[in-house]
Order: structure tokens, then sequence, then C-alpha cells
């Protein structure tokens, strides 16, 4: 009987072996996918600006805004800017201050307090005594422009002017004594009604005295800034029967219709006529006129020896805007200053910026030339707080507008210094502090112009 039930329980095991079948192995869990992490959102960096855009007379403001504009769209373009180990978008912040001083300063204000802005380029209000009084006490860095000559108080940390106002007497000495090469013996300033204007006629009268002494200045005539007829004052301009009217800083093409309309015919320095000016000029006034005028050449594009990616940047603005205009180009060097200041630093931080301009070492490369920094030792300032520009003159000749010297950081900076009577307070400084370097480009004033000797 039990060997009965082992048989039956061993059939039984067989059947369940077979219904059954072989013990199937446990599931092998799916592994939990690694999460794909998230990039770290694209920080931001603000540049504040406050422009008169509207009664703009002079177009400079509209085509600065439209560069500065373009600047951050190229780097934005690019997936942005890529500094320290971080990406940037860049962010212009651009107000119109509408030429009201008022309305100015609300804007550097909204920038400063509202918009967290720690860089601002251009001077928002004009006037740096009233802008440091905001960005001073809260370290807010401005790459500006200066015609008071106070931006280089000492007092002022975070104030740089790259477009070099103080430093720029270089254009105005070269083209003085090509003038003189040519005849011209005597000369008349005319110059708007403003303090720009009056600073100019100033600037331009010392430069005269030291480039071409043997040339006379008869006297100056202002004009008020909205002036329509000119008809009187080029009679006056015509009475004091000059060779030459020195017009930098101020000058206007229906001047010079009145002018020729009341029978002048010696030659005109324009400060600088923009290629619609040019033509219309040339249109109204005739070819014979405008033979031999020398001026400020506002187009780079006509430039010898633009390397390869300020080529671009031009190429880059006719994309954009379908059309070049030269008004802004000399006015936004600031730009260059501050990119080449950020990409050597490696940092947004203002005081590792800072700190790098205050001690700049090397000439930017800008749309119209060079720019260097330069310290101040008459203001007793050794920070390089203080640019030159670079140039290049054109002249009239048959009715065309040709590239006819170029006029260098070092013409600039001696021509300056030789015109404010500072070569002294420069010489002490340069033997203490080494002499300068300056760009590789031809030169026309000389350290042997200053009564220096074995620096040329």
């Amino acid at each position: 009987m039990k060997k009965f039930f082992l048989v039956l329980l061993a059939i039984a095991l067989v059947g369940a072996l077979i219904l059954g079948g072989c013990a199937k192995p446990a599931p092998t869990p799916t592994p939990t996918p690694t999460p794909t992490p998230k990039p770290a959102p694209q920080k931001v960096l603000k540049i504040g600006v406050s422009l008169a855009l509207t009664n703009d007379w002079t177009g400079f403001n509209l085509e600065k805004n439209k560069w500065l504009k373009l600047f951050a769209k190229l780097i934005n373009d690019q997936g942005g800017w890529k500094i320290g180990g971080d990406t940037y978008k860049v962010e212009m912040i651009i107000y119109d201050n509408q030429a009201d001083a008022t309305k100015a300063k609300t804007d550097l204000e909204k920038l400063v307090f509202q918009d967290g802005v720690k860089i601002i380029l251009d001077d928002p209000v004009g006037s740096p005594s009233v802008t440091t009084t905001v960005t001073e006490p809260n370290k807010v860095m401005v790459l500006g422009i200066d015609v008071t000559n106070t931006a280089a108080d000492p007092k002022n940390q975070y104030y740089w002017e790259p477009i070099g106002m103080f430093f720029g007497r270089g254009l105005m000495f070269v083209m003085d004594r090509e003038m003189a090469a040519k005849g011209v013996r005597n000369y008349v300033s005319v110059k708007t009604d403003t303090e720009m204007g009056h600073w100019a006629d100033g600037a331009c009268g010392d430069t005269w005295k030291v480039a071409t002494p043997e040339v006379k200045y008869v006297d100056s005539v202002f004009y008020a800034m909205d002036t329509v007829d000119f008809s009187p004052i080029a009679t006056k301009i015509k009475s004091l029967n000059p060779d030459l009217i020195d017009c930098n800083y101020a000058g206007d093409p229906r001047l010079y219709k009145a002018l020729q309309d009341v029978g002048f015919k010696g030659i005109i320095l324009p400060s600088q006529l923009n290629p619609d000016q040019f033509q219309a000029v040339l249109t109204s006034c005739g070819k014979e006129f405008m033979e031999n005028w020398m001026y400020f050449l506002p187009d780079p594009r006509v430039y010898p020896n633009q390397p390869p990616e300020i080529v671009a940047l031009m190429d880059a603005y006719t994309k954009e805007y379908g059309e070049f205009r030269t008004a802004g180009c000399m006015w936004v060097s600031y730009w260059f200053v501050l990119k080449d200041a950020i990409e050597n630093t490696q940092s947004v931080d203002v005081e590792a910026i800072k700190k790098y301009l205050d001690n700049q070492p090397h000439p930017v490369r800008h749309l119209t030339g060079w720019c260097k920094l330069f310290a101040r030792p008459d203001k007793e300032n050794l920070r390089t707080v203080t640019g030159t520009p670079a140039d290049f003159v054109a002249i009239v000749k048959d009715g065309k507008e040709l590239p006819f010297r170029n006029v260098a950081v070092k013409d600039h900076y001696l021509a300056s210094i030789l015109s404010y009577g500072l070569v002294d307070v420069y010489k002490k400084y340069w033997e203490e502090y080494g002499y300068p370097t300056f760009p590789d480009e031809p030169t026309h004033v000389k350290f042997s112009d200053l009564g220096i000797t074995g620096q040329d």
C-alpha cells in the first residue's frame, strides 16, 4: 500500500511539472533613467545708455543707438558672450532723453536704481560733474565723453573718457600745418554759441598757435544753434577777409552756401561732412568752391589697412540697416574699450574691469582707428583715464572726397600736450614712470616737436 502511494505521488509530481513547466525567472527591473540636467539659465549683462534720440540735429546719437544695438545683437545671435565660464546675454538698455537735461538725469537714476546697471556707455547727462554724483557713490562705471575736463578729477574712480576730447588736438594740428604749407596766412574761427562751441574755439586757437605760429588769428564768430538764415553770419565773416575759415566742431552746410553767395573765395575746414552732406554741398556750391577743403573723414570704409574684424562689423551694419551711415562711427569707441577689458579679465565684475582700465596695457582698435587710454599727471591722476582717438583726414580734390592723412594716437597725444603748454608736467611724469608706447602707424608729431630728444 505504501509503495502504491509513492507511485501515485511520483506520477502527480511529473504531471505537475508537465502542466506547469519550469519555474520562470523573476523579471529584471527596468533601470530608472538618469534625468538630463537642465542648462543653467543664461545670465544677463546689462549696459545702460541714455541718448538724445529725439531732437538729434547732428544724427550722431541716432547712429550710436544703431551701433550699440548691433553690437549686442551680434553677440546674442551667436548664443551669448562667454565670460569666465558663464554665458551672458547682452542687454542694451537705451533711453531717449530727448535732449532734455532733467529727463537725462532721470534716465541716469533709473538705470542705476531701478535697472541695476553697473556699466554705462556715453554720458547720460553730458556732464561728468552731474553724472558722477549718481555713479561714483554707487560704483557704477561710466565710459563717456567730456569737454569740461572734469571727468579726470582724481576723486572720480569709475569714470573713463575713451573718446578723448582732451587728447583730441592732433587732427587740428595736422590740418593746420597742411594749410600753412598751402599758403594760408590768416583765419577766422566760426563756432556755435554753446559750451561746446566756446570750448572748440579755445582748442582750435591754442593748436594754431603751436602748430603754425606764422598763421594769424583774425577773430571768432559765434552763431546760435537755431540759426536758419546764415546770410548775416556769412557777411560778417567775409568782411574779415580771411584766407581760411575754421569750422572744426561746428560746421553747418547752410553756412557754406551762404559764404559762397557773399563771395568768399578761401578754404573752409568744415569739421566733417557725411556722404549726404558732401553731395549736398557739392551740388549747391560746385567743386571749385570746395577745392582743398580738409576735415575729419567719418567714413571708415575708405580707410586703408582696416583689419578684417572691423570690415566685418561694417558689413554687418549694412546687412542690418540697409544703408551704411557714418555719423556714429567715431563715437562708439567706448564699446571697443569695454569689450577688450571684459575679454582680457574674463569678468563682468566692476572692480576687475576697473583695475584693468586703470592700467590699460595696450591700445584698442575701433571703427575709425586706434584708441589708447593715458594717465593725466596734469590732474595728478595716474589712472589711465583719458583716451586718444585716431582719425583720418579727408581732402577735397576736383569734387572728390579723398583720404589724405592718418592722424595717429601719438599725433593726438603729443600735439595736445604741446598746445596745452603741459610739456614740463608730462616730461617729469614720463621720466619717472617711463615714456609711452604707441600703435604701429605713421605719425606726424614727434617728441622732438616738444623739445625732447632720443624718444622718436
